[in-house]
């Protein structure tokens, strides 16, 4: 995610948070990165939250996101 920051930044598209996940397929975990603040959604979210998963991958990448 840090990595992404920079990329954009030095590309000119500074972006003022960066969201990420991290998931084995069939768990997921949500985090956003806004300037050195790392926020980690303590939630782990079963595949069967299929609904829950996708509503926060829309918002990610959403203008509000």
């Amino acid at each position: 995610m840090v990595g992404a920051r920079i990329f954009n930044e030095r590309a000119g598209n500074a972006i003022k948070t960066v969201y990420g996940a991290v998931t084995t397929g069939t768990m997921w975990q949500f985090l956003s990165l806004s300037g050195s603040t790392l926020s980690v959604d303590l939630d782990e979210h079963g595949i069967d939250e299929i609904d829950r998963i996708l509503g926060i991958l829309a918002f990610m990448i959403s203008p509000q996101g």
